[in-house]
């Protein structure tokens, strides 16, 4: 995809962020393109979550679009807590997990309950 038709695309990120307990999570919810231009933002997010110390739900359900930024922040966030991530997540986002060889470090469950119910 060209950067023109991509930017057609583009949707501002949003990013909720949820505590859950029984079992304790955190949930950061992505939708819209998460990228270098919302690197501040995401940055942000996920420095609050890890202040949390508890295990970390990302949902990309909603994400439109993810690139390195996103992946190097799911990468750290796993080192240091457990996380799982929600998809569907998209083709080219997968891609990249594939390429990047990362594919299997991240577990993907389909919807937030499955993901919160491997935490039980």
């Amino acid at each position: 995809m060209s950067p023109s038709s991509r930017d057609a695309f583009e949707e501002p990120l949003l990013v909720l962020e949820a505590e859950f307990h029984d079992p304790d999570a955190y949930v950061l919810t992505l939708r819209g393109t998460a990228d270098a231009t919302t690197s501040d933002q995401l940055e942000d997010a996920f420095t609050r979550a890890a202040g949390q110390g508890t295990p970390l739900i990302v949902d990309l359900g909603a994400m439109t679009f993810g690139d390195a930024t996103l992946l190097g922040l799911l990468l750290n966030a796993c080192q240091d807590t457990r996380l799982i991530l929600v998809g569907p997540v998209t083709a080219t986002f997968r891609r990249r997990l594939s390429v990047s060889g990362t594919e299997a470090i991240f577990t993907i469950c389909p919807s937030l309950s499955r993901a919160l119910a491997s935490l039980a």
